[in-house]
């Protein structure tokens, strides 16, 4: 027959981590359970010191990296790092026309008006030097200037008080020029006849050669031969600007005017350049 022994509980006390239990006469340290209950305290323990040595550990790190940033942005104050750097966007040089170059226009070759300097009748064979004139106010026998009806001024062509020179009126075209370039001369002058006195018996056709101031010679024929009145002369006589190139010669004819101090008529010849100059 079997024998039930009853299951006392005896009391028990932890003393250095070891498991005593009180028996009769004393305590008693149950091997098997102390050694599972120093195992569990191990294991404990363990865990607790892994999980204190991460903690240390990621204080650790992150100390490390808050120091590193702070002596990265000290540095970077006194260190220029530049920055990347961005090549510039390839470009196309724009292709351009060039101008065209300027072609220089000739000027034009400035026009130089020729100054007659001698006058010869070659049929006569007689010559004379000219001067030229302007226009000036008209004076009557007494050196008194001369008005109009009107109170206005009376003008002349300039006369050279020589029997020996002509005069041309400067003021007008050169002979040879396009319009009237006119020349007078006196008849006589102080009593001694003048060149122009051989005007009134020039014939239809007759020559009339003109030098220049550059050597050149133009020669002319005359057209016409005509006498009019001081009183009564055609305006065109003293026109310069109009017709064609002509010369116009002009001298005293006729009886002696005490009272206007000159002679009554004038003596008009006109002579007109020859096309083919082929004169001696």
């Amino acid at each position: 027959m079997s024998t039930i022994f009853p299951i006392i509980s005896h009391p028990c006390e932890i003393v250095n981590g070891y498991r005593l239990v009180s028996v009769p006469g004393g305590w008693y340290n149950p091997p098997m359970e102390n050694d599972r209950m120093n195992k569990a305290q191990e294991g404990a323990d363990t865990k607790q010191n892994r999980k204190g040595r991460l903690l240390n550990w990621l204080l650790l790190a992150a100390s490390a990296l808050l120091f590193a940033a702070g002596v990265w942005l000290l540095v970077r104050q006194y260190i220029f790092i530049p920055d990347a750097y961005v090549a510039p966007p390839a470009t196309t040089p724009a292709l351009t026309t060039p101008a065209p170059s300027a072609v220089a226009t000739p000027s034009p070759t400035p026009y130089i008006k020729k100054i007659p300097v001698t006058l010869h009748f070659t049929e006569r064979e007689i010559s004379c030097p000219i001067e030229p004139v302007g226009v000036i106010q008209a004076t009557d026998k007494h050196g008194d200037l001369i008005f109009d009806e009107q109170g206005d001024p009376v003008y002349t062509m300039g006369t050279i008080d020589s029997e020996k020179v002509a005069a041309w009126l400067e003021t007008g075209p050169s002979p040879g020029e396009y319009g009237n370039a006119i020349l007078n001369g006196h008849i006589r002058w102080k009593k001694v006849a003048g060149v122009f006195s051989v005007l009134s018996d020039m014939g239809i056709g007759e020559k009339i050669a003109v030098t220049y101031d550059d050597g050149s010679v133009l020669y002319f024929a005359v057209e016409s031969m005509d006498v009019f009145t001081i009183d009564d002369w055609p305006a065109w006589v003293m026109e310069t600007d109009s017709g064609d190139a002509r010369m116009t010669l002009i001298t005293c004819h006729g009886e002696w005017n005490s009272q206007q101090g000159t002679s009554n008529e004038r003596v008009v010849v006109v002579a007109k350049p020859i096309l083919e100059q082929n004169e001696e």
